[in-house]
């Protein structure tokens, strides 16, 4: 029998101070961008919601120059600019879910592990009104590893 992934998927929420969110940041956009695992980044669309839908597409690129481009200053006040302008930010992950890299960069902050950590496939982040940032994971439990093969 086939299992549903969606009945499987549980969902953690974590916060972060902004040092700890622009770690998180620079791992999934510059360390990793550009890697087949990222299905895609999303934005809240302003207008046009019932037509388009939710969410539209931001591309890696904007993501860099819009929260953390390369030799800027003031990167605390452009990542909080870039929650005012949006709400939130989403990356959505292929079927291989997020990169090992990121999320141990989230198991080190994390005080209770849980299946959402070991196969996330979506992580939206906003800024909660103070000095931190919020981080929803939502993922399950890791697919089993298949036994290698064996050549001959």
């Amino acid at each position: 029998m086939a299992r549903n992934p969606e009945a499987m998927q549980e969902s953690l929420l974590l916060t972060y101070d902004p040092v700890t969110f622009k770690e998180l940041l620079r791992d999934l956009l510059f360390r990793e961008a550009g890697k087949p695992y990222f299905k895609s980044f999303h934005i809240p669309r302003q207008r046009w919601r019932r037509v388009l839908g939710e969410w539209k597409v931001f591309p890696t690129y904007q993501a860099e120059q819009a929260l953390l481009p390369v030799g800027a200053r003031n990167t605390d006040e452009r990542v909080r600019a870039f929650f005012t302008a949006h709400a939130c930010f989403r990356a959505a992950f292929h079927e291989g879910g997020m990169p090992v890299t990121a999320v141990n960069v989230l198991r080190q902050r994390c005080p209770a592990l849980n299946a959402a950590l070991e196969h996330v496939h979506l992580l939206e982040c906003w800024h909660d009104g103070t000095l931190e940032y919020v981080v929803q994971l939502t993922g399950g439990a890791a697919p089993p590893l298949e036994p290698p093969s064996r050549q001959r």
